[in-house]
């Protein structure tokens, strides 16, 4: 990548170290400047620039994952000159609706590549040489680092290297519509009682089944439940880990395929798609807008859903009157839990899936663009992200924030955290989720049974993955 300007990061590091001390919270020493020996007037040298590109992708809502980068340099680039370096940094953000894989793949061609991506994949992205580890640089900085949670750093850890650090994290929650329940008869203290019953294992799926059931029965709403249009952890994997199933030994780090939980799995959308009819069997490929629009409008009772959607309702008109919702619309008219135990003597669960940020491997100030990315995830821009996104935060004081402690969705939701899993960190985890997906939509749809899907995604993977596929009964 071109610059400007080429500075040996070596001349600015003692200065960075001084401001990330100072934005997070420790003290860090940086060389003075020697006097000046005598009062003549100097010339005022050119400010070298920097610049660094930074790429990301996500929600309408996500977009701080590029946004923080900027704020970063910003915060920067006032200290350098409040204390006379003659350096600017300047961000260069590119910000992506969905998958942004091949044309990061055709920049690395064309050796343009950015210096920060900000999205997941995290084993092709090493296993490619996309990106490089960051082990030396999070020894070196570890005191910039403490207050990262622990179970965080399972997600940036691959083949015994960190290559990324955490930039968000999440909870993936049932939403549920508080108005329809109203006029299905349920009091407010019955309401309100709903979340801590699914985390009990009071209320399962089940149970909620039948609810959506009798919703569409009396004509309150076109739908039981929605859940995503494509391959995610809601609920898809958060079923199978409540059934019992495993997806990566952690010995051999290969995929595995429990035969039980899968087909539990498939048999339970099967009902709810095809027997009990309460999930729309076209749901595999539809919209997100609408979905989005059907649960928002009340027309939907419980939506397989992100805490990332409930700031995401507030800032994209899907209402059909009020447009972007009001968050007091929100608390009256909208709850979250767990997603429930499917069944009685199983535990709800939620799932995260945590954006990363990396520094690539074409940057040629790989260490800068690693500080950048350890200011941007520190907890006054950590909450920002937070908060304005809906999503959880990555260090543990970023709670303490003012402006994170504003936000009552983020205080309540918080505990979902206690109760989440993680998706396999795995080369061909891709391959396994086409197959998967694959299943579940034929399955939905009435055009295999779950058995008939099971067997034809079991021969899929053992043709895609090889040995490195472990099949469990």
């Amino acid at each position: 990548m071109a610059y400007s300007a080429q500075i040996k990061l070596s001349t600015v590091i003692p200065v960075i170290l001084l401001i990330v001390g100072i934005i997070i919270g420790f003290v860090a020493g940086y060389a003075m400047k020697p006097p000046v020996a005598t009062p003549a007037p100097t010339p005022t040298p050119a400010v070298k620039t920097i610049k660094v590109a930074v790429w990301g992708s996500g929600s309408p809502v996500d977009v701080t994952r590029v946004d923080n980068i900027e704020r970063a340099a910003s915060i920067l680039n006032r200290l350098f000159e409040a204390v006379g370096v003659d350096v600017k940094i300047e961000v260069e953000k590119q910000f992506f609706r969905g998958d942004y894989m091949e044309k990061l793949t055709a920049a690395f061609a064309a050796e343009e590549a950015p210096d920060i991506i900000a999205m997941k994949n995290l084993p092709v992205l090493a296993d490619g040489g996309y990106v490089i580890a960051l082990d030396d640089y999070v020894e070196k900085y570890s005191d910039l680092l403490e207050d990262v949670y622990p179970v965080l750093w399972k997600s940036v850890k691959y083949k015994g290297k960190i290559w990324a650090l955490p930039q968000d994290t999440e909870a993936r929650p049932l939403y549920f519509r508080k108005d329809v329940l109203r006029q299905l008869g349920w009091s407010e203290e019955e309401i309100e009682a709903l979340p801590e019953k699914i985390k009990n294992g009071e209320v399962t799926l089940l149970d909620l089944i039948e609810v959506a059931k009798e919703a569409m029965d009396k004509g309150l709403v076109e739908w039981g439940f929605y859940h995503r249009p494509n391959f995610g952890g809601t609920p898809f994997v958060i079923l199978y880990y409540q059934y019992g199933g495993v997806l990566q030994d952690p010995e051999t780090g290969k995929l595995v395929f429990d035969k039980s939980a899968m087909l539990k799995m498939l048999q339970l959308l099967h009902r709810m798609a095809q027997v009990d009819k309460v999930l729309p069997p076209t749901m595999i490929g539809t919209s997100w807008r609408e979905i989005h629009a059907g649960f928002v409008n009340g027309r939907v009772l419980f939506w397989f859903g992100g805490t990332w959607h409930w700031a995401e309702w507030q800032r994209v008109a899907y209402h059909g009157e009020l447009g972007e919702l009001p968050e007091e619309y929100e608390w009256e008219n909208i709850g979250f839990a767990l997603v429930p135990a499917p069944e009685p003597g199983l535990k709800p669960l939620t799932l995260s899936s945590p954006y990363l940020y990396y520094v690539t491997a074409q940057s040629e100030n790989p260490e800068l663009a690693f500080l950048l990315i350890t200011l941007a995830t520190s907890a006054p821009i950590d909450a920002i992200h937070a908060v304005d996104s809906g999503h959880l935060p990555v260090r543990s004081t970023t709670v303490d924030q003012p402006y994170y402690k504003q936000s009552k969705f983020h205080r309540e939701v918080a505990y979902m955290l206690e109760h989440t899993s993680f998706e396999p960190l795995h080369p061909k985890w891709g391959a396994y989720k086409d197959a998967w997906i694959t299943a579940i939509t034929k399955v939905e749809k009435g055009e295999l049974t779950p058995e008939e899907a099971l067997q034809e995604m079991i021969t899929t993977l053992q043709a895609e993955l090889g040995d490195e596929l472990v099949i469990r009964e």
